[in-house]
């Protein structure tokens, strides 16, 4: 199967497309994703391989022949949402490759992220910010791959914009930072949305908030 092959899941009640891993097979797939929503909703203290097996339909034992432990599933689902998160990203640069001015950028930057359409990645980026502080692994890649990675990702685009001309240069360093922080507040929100229907932020506001904040610092409104 093409790793641009998706396959669809339910997941609190809705249906959602995941895109596919190559190297996973499906039940595998469903392990990881239903472990992922249940982290991320509970925390890992409040889950047990039993709610896991449970959720996925499969008999406890039958969950022990895909993982040894509960410490190696959880070692995997935060592999799983970083392999998740490259792809995301694989994608939006393909959208921003096709930006022919400063403020396609932008939308593609600010748009995409406002929209979250894949529930599992947003989740995926949840579970690591609620373990953060109790997991070493997981505050490290909070900090260097979902902030880290997501600013140097802004940085590179923005850069690209001035080399272009396509905006006057300005101080791209602190613009990708607080692009960087802004997306992790939007997963949160979006997670909580997930979670409570009847919760609702205007999160494409925020965004485009956001982006009128880094046109008025290029002097561009």
């Amino acid at each position: 199967m093409d790793k641009n092959d998706l396959a669809s899941f339910d997941v609190l009640g809705k249906r959602y497309e995941l895109p596919y891993i190559e190297g996973n097979n499906r039940t595998k797939e469903l392990i990881l994703i239903e472990s992922t929503v249940l982290f991320a909703l509970k925390g890992y203290s409040a889950v047990s391989m039993k709610d896991i097996a449970q959720k996925v339909g499969l008999t406890p034992a039958a969950l022990y022949n895909h993982f040894k432990s509960k410490d190696d599933l959880w070692e995997e689902v935060m592999a799983h949402s970083i392999r998740l998160f490259h792809l995301y990203h694989e994608q939006l640069d393909e959208e921003l490759k096709k930006a022919a001015s400063f403020e396609e950028i932008l939308a593609t930057l600010f748009d995409e992220p406002s929209k979250m359409k894949n529930a599992f990645t947003c989740f995926g980026f949840g579970l690591i910010m609620k373990e953060q502080f109790r997991d070493a692994r997981a505050g490290k890649l909070f900090r260097e791959v979902l902030i880290g990675f997501s600013r140097d990702f802004a940085k590179k685009w923005f850069d690209n914009a001035v080399e272009r001309e396509l905006t006057p240069p300005f101080d791209t360093k602190t613009v990708s930072a607080v692009f960087a922080n802004s997306v992790m507040i939007c997963i949160d929100l979006k997670v909580q949305e997930l979670i409570n229907p009847e919760v609702c932020f205007d999160i494409p506001a925020y965004f485009d908030g956001l982006r009128r904040l880094v046109l008025r610092a290029v002097g561009r409104c």
